[in-house]
């Protein structure tokens, strides 16, 4: 067991290693094409309490509102990567885990585990750079609603693309919704599916809604809503050896997502980083 906790420590480190040089990566793409970002997530919340990664943190997350994601999309897709680090579209993949465009560390691989290495393009092998997208939502109840509806829509015919759905997690009436609807996607390829997802996605770009919502992550976290005045002015932030984005309203959408993100409070361990270095 102490081998496995001194192997699993090691694993965080060279995690962090490769998470970082993905970060430096990404800023100096966004500031050379004039993108603006943020820090997201467990990675801005690591920025505000650590001034870096949260401990037990392995990949990385950043946000862009949805004209500076669809820059970033365009550039991504025509820049010569650095060998060292690949790209990941899930509408250019057979198998689903979300609609999450993501960048990855592929020179140096830190889980072993066939959970890992044999789904998913073998993306969780290595770190990742998680790229959100923050799109307008209705302040509308009504309208609200059916928009977090054909998320949820989009997101259950995706699932048919799984290669393990995991029944136990969801209540009685989540299991049905999940079982008709994978049924369903399973007709349907996973490209047209992502293209469903992003034009329900984009129903309000042209509005000034003064919301905003996630529409590339799970929808279990379709309560997390955000003023869009929020995502409007960015500041650097010391990281680790470094500096990246991180928007000037931090601790209010830190609040929404983690209560009091002041108190360490860990989330989950790392038993699945067993490969050894």
């Amino acid at each position: 067991m102490e081998q496995n906790t001194k192997n699993v420590d090691k694993n965080i480190a060279l995690c962090h290693e490769c998470l970082l040089s993905l970060l430096k990566y990404f800023h100096t793409l966004c500031i050379s094409n004039n993108i603006k970002y943020t820090l997201e997530a467990g990675t801005m919340l690591g920025a505000a309490r650590e001034k870096g990664f949260i401990p037990w943190d392995d990949d990385a997350d950043v946000s862009l509102v949805r004209n500076e994601y669809n820059k970033l999309i365009d550039i991504l897709k025509n820049e010569t990567l650095p060998d060292e680090i690949g790209l990941y579209f899930p509408e250019e993949k057979n198998d689903f885990f979300d609609f999450t465009a993501r960048l990855y560390y592929k020179a140096k691989k830190i889980r072993s585990d066939e959970e890992t290495t044999n789904h998913y393009d073998a993306l969780y092998s290595y770190a990742t750079l998680d790229i959100f997208v923050m799109d307008n939502i209705p302040k509308n109840a009504i309208k609200k609603n059916v928009y977090i509806l054909l998320q949820k829509f989009t997101y259950g015919l995706a699932m048919s693309k799984r290669h393990k759905i995991t029944a136990k997690k969801y209540a009685i009436h989540e299991r049905i919704a999940v079982f008709f609807l994978s049924f369903i996607g399973k007709f349907i390829s996973l490209k047209s599916i992502c293209n469903l997802h992003n034009k329900f996605s984009i129903l309000y770009q042209n509005q000034d809604t003064g919301l905003l919502y996630c529409t590339t992550w799970s929808p279990i976290f379709s309560t997390y809503t955000y003023d869009s005045n929020y995502y409007k002015t960015y500041h650097l932030t010391p990281f680790e050896d470094t500096e990246f984005y991180i928007i000037d309203a931090y601790d209010e959408v830190l609040t929404i997502g983690y209560g009091d993100w002041r108190k360490p409070v860990k989330t989950h361990d790392h038993n699945n980083v067993i490969q050894n270095i």
